[in-house]
């Protein structure tokens, strides 16, 4: 499967999200598990936060890719003239972007999951001990397992990409072209993440961390440790 097929695919889960609807309760209830998680993504990689090399990359992380920011306008651009944006846009920066967008739609899949079987205990302050009776609840651990190779594998791209002179070159030269097509979301989504991850020494090797730590917490959660998120080895 090319990188259309695979976006295309990815497009289809995503506008299949609840969250597209007009759900008040159901979007405010998502909000704070979000909310959630996100601190906790903060406490637990703290360390790599203060350091101000890391600092931008581990945010945008969290935010545009683990957390899926900005996600929509990204996906319609996409949705709309898919065709024309791999031939604007190079083949190997396009795959890295599903392979981004996937792990951002999992996310929200399981986000979703979550609502889905916390219910009306996210109507009040949501703590450790509830986000694990409905994390284990929710279950999903292939999916769970598939976020994070998916994100342990998109540094490795990252790095060829904002070390290669060619494919910087290639991409600062179809800013105009993709702005005037219309995919001025896509193109900044990619610039942004090529810009961010610049100063970090190895992207590969920071996203494998990051991944590394979450694949434990989620063991954890699943073997219902007493404290899933505290005390957890880096390596």
């Amino acid at each position: 499967m090319n990188a259309g097929e695979q976006l295309q695919n990815h497009l289809e889960r995503f506008f299949a999200l609840r969250q597209h609807g007009d759900d008040a309760l159901f979007l405010a209830r998502l909000g704070r598990v979000q909310a959630f998680q996100r601190q906790r993504l903060m406490d637990t990689h703290q360390a790599l936060l203060e350091d101000p090399a890391l600092r931008p990359g581990v945010t945008f992380l969290l935010d545009d890719v683990y957390g899926g920011r900005d996600l929509l306008p990204v996906a319609r651009e996409i949705r709309r003239a898919l065709p024309k944006a791999m031939r604007l846009l190079p083949e190997k920066v396009m795959a890295t972007s599903a392979d981004a967008l996937e792990a951002a739609i999992i996310t929200q899949e399981l986000d979703e999951a979550l609502v889905g079987v916390l219910g009306e205990r996210l109507d009040l302050p949501l703590d450790d001990h509830a986000y694990g009776e409905g994390y284990r609840a929710a279950g999903h651990p292939e999916q769970r397992r598939r976020q994070l190779q998916l994100v342990a594998g998109l540094g490795h791209h990252i790095d060829r990409y904002v070390r290669s002179r060619m494919v910087q070159t290639t991409f600062r030269l179809v800013r105009r072209p993709a702005h005037a097509a219309g995919f001025a979301n896509l193109y900044d989504f990619m610039d942004r993440s090529f810009r961010v991850m610049k100063p970090v020494p190895s992207v590969g090797r920071l996203l494998e961390r990051i991944a590394a730590r979450e694949t434990r917490i989620m063991d954890r959660l699943f073997d219902r440790h007493p404290a899933p998120f505290k005390d957890v080895p880096n390596e």
